[in-house]
């Protein structure tokens, strides 16, 4: 897959993010890279994996809150996910759920692998109803 030199960086980031992945208990380790508009900055992260795995934390929220860190309210101009699994993996229900607050429907989502850019696809394709606000209750 031919792909831009700022997506090309953002890959080689995403994967070493992956090598510093905690995954000691699915031994599925994730690395993320998102690039900022406006900015020459990608941002990257790698998941964490806690015994309960309710307070874990998937390689692309990492990289959200890297970026939120240190730019404030980023404008999310692409990401790129770096898996050691067959089936590769796409951000999850909560990650694209986090992206969302971030992003445009036009978003690109890269999906890879340690040796190669697998896919690129939009982030409409993946998430059609994200909550955008609190919805209004109708009754009690």
């Amino acid at each position: 897959m031919n792909v831009s030199i700022e997506v090309q960086k953002a890959y080689e980031q995403a994967k070493k993010a992956r090598l510093n992945a905690h995954a000691k208990y699915s031994k599925v380790k994730v690395g993320a890279a998102i690039k900022v508009k406006g900015s020459d900055k990608i941002f990257a992260g790698a998941n964490v994996e806690f015994c309960v795995n309710g307070i874990s934390v998937c390689a692309e929220r990492s990289a959200i809150s890297a970026s939120v860190t240190d730019v404030g309210i980023p404008e999310i101009e692409f990401v790129v996910v770096c898996s050691n699994t067959e089936p590769v993996l796409y951000p999850c229900g909560v990650c694209l759920q986090a992206l969302s607050e971030f992003c445009s429907p036009e978003l690109e989502i890269y999906i890879t692998t340690p040796a190669k850019i697998m896919a690129m696809t939009k982030f409409k394709d993946l998430f059609t109803h994200q909550y955008s606000e609190l919805p209004k209750v109708l009754d009690e």
